[in-house]
């Protein structure tokens, strides 16, 4: 296989494919053209959300129509560059108008959502605004949209990650939603209220109040099919396709390795095999469009001479490689608590439970403590539940829903309950990543935890 894959292609050859396809996949956006819809002919998903957006907020930008609506896509589906689109398109065709941005992810409570609101609002004049009660600062607020509205320009706030904007133990941000919904309904202001989540329940965990102002208008960004993530990929890593001429430092490949790349990337991307499965998989289980172009991106780094075509082997070194350093940055911000609870579940996990409540965790936490004499350094079950919350935001842990039928009595004939209704500590968890994988860093000290928690992953 060495001296085929040697006769093949030159180390020369091999080393300027890697740098063409490096190029070609990082100066190339992922632009997968989805399926087209009968509403929108041939655009792409993109397109035709970005154009169901302008048609949602024309009326508010050109006549000051109120409106809000919700804007769904998956992780990776580009929503932000959608939304700035469809504004700079509406600023085009209409004029100015004031856009507001709020992101949940970064206003941590209601005081900071309310100052950037009005900073944003009061951009043009510089307005500096006095420390308010929130009674007075929701007066203050109507008041900045009065004056918006009298003065011809009209608002369209932008609420960027909005389930952070309506989590339960966030009462605060509930309320700051709820006032901007409420005063859509009011005729002195003009404005729009564009929601934009990847969480398509999210109107589930509305307040009632929230939830009777909210429109039930939903746009939403459709997700380009395995096939069609394929063909793209196959786009891209095309050799044909790289201006040659363009880059006199690489050396093109000759017709005999070109060829033969082709055919090689060809059966791998659309030949029935072990490993499109797996890719089909990651596509199942919702993996972003982006992960696939990342993963094709590490994979070209490990073409040499000796094996100058892409195969499953490339695949699966570059999968490796980006699940550790994912993992590992992600876990490097996981605190003491979160990783005890890890650990917890690991070891739940081993013992063939495959899902586990905070309950059942804290249980086996205590128990180790408990042998150890050291029941002073458990948490209390509200610091465990923060700290579940902030694994499951990371993705380290994946809601399980009732899985244990809690909020069902046992009654399996009835539908799923969703798993908001459920207590917190009831909800059913599963690890999103191998066990092992934790132990390892553990080990190796990659991850930094007390001896304590460290002596319990090792020997549990």
């Amino acid at each position: 296989m060495e001296a085929e894959g040697s006769s093949l292609a030159t180390e020369e050859e091999v080393c300027a494919v890697r740098c063409a396809l490096r190029l070609r996949l990082k100066n190339e956006v992922l632009q997968i053209s989805p399926a087209p819809s009968a509403d929108h002919g041939s655009k792409s998903a993109s397109d035709a959300a970005s154009t169901q957006l302008e048609h949602l907020f024309e009326r508010t930008v050109q006549f000051g129509e109120n409106q809000s609506g919700l804007l769904l896509g998956a992780v990776g589906s580009d929503r932000r560059a959608i939304v700035t689109r469809a504004m700079r398109n509406l600023r085009s065709r209409f004029g100015n108008f004031t856009y507001v941005y709020l992101n949940g992810v970064i206003l941590q409570n209601e005081l900071e959502a309310f100052k950037e609101l009005t900073a944003q609002l009061t951009r043009a004049t510089a307005v500096k605004h006095p420390v308010l009660s929130y009674w007075n600062m929701y007066e203050y607020l109507r008041g900045l949209l009065v004056t918006k509205a009298k003065s011809g320009d009209h608002v369209i706030v932008i609420l960027d990650a909005l389930e952070q904007f309506v989590r339960e133990n966030s009462n605060a941000k509930q309320l700051l939603l709820y006032n901007l919904l409420d005063w859509l309904q009011a005729k002195d202001i003009k404005m729009g209220v564009l929601g934009i989540t990847d969480n398509y329940n999210v109107v589930d965990n509305l307040e009632k109040r929230v939830r009777s102002r909210f429109s039930n208008l939903q746009i939403v960004i459709e997700r380009p099919s395995f096939t069609q993530i394929r063909q793209h990929l196959l786009r891209v890593l095309s050799l044909d396709a790289f201006q040659w001429d363009h880059h006199s430092e690489l050396r093109r490949p000759s017709s005999k390795y070109a060829m033969a790349f082709s055919k090689s990337l060809n059966g791998l991307l659309f030949e029935q095999s072990k490993f499109l499965t797996s890719l089909e998989f990651d596509y199942d289980i919702g993996k972003p469009q982006a992960f696939f172009v990342r993963l094709a991106s590490a994979a070209i780094c490990y073409l040499d001479v000796d094996a100058p075509l892409l195969t499953p082997q490339h695949f699966r070194r570059a999968r490796h490689l980006l699940e550790q350093d994912h993992q590992l940055a992600v876990l490097e911000t996981v605190t003491e608590h979160g990783i005890a609870l890890l650990i917890g579940m690991g070891h739940l996990e081993k013992a063939d439970q495959r899902v586990f409540t905070l309950e059942m965790v804290y249980a086996r936490w205590e128990g180790f403590l408990r042998q150890h004499d050291m029941l002073a350094q458990l948490p209390t079950r509200s610091e465990a539940q923060k700290a579940l919350e902030n694994l499951l935001r990371l993705k380290l842990v994946k809601d399980a829903g009732d899985a244990f039928k809690i909020g069902r009595g046992g009654d399996s004939s009835k539908k799923q309950d969703s798993s908001g209704s459920l207590q917190p500590e009831f909800r059913a968890v599963h690890l999103n990543f191998a066990p092992r994988t934790l132990e390892g860093m553990l080990r190796n000290g990659s991850i930094r935890c007390s001896t304590l928690l460290k002596e319990w992953a090792i020997n549990g």
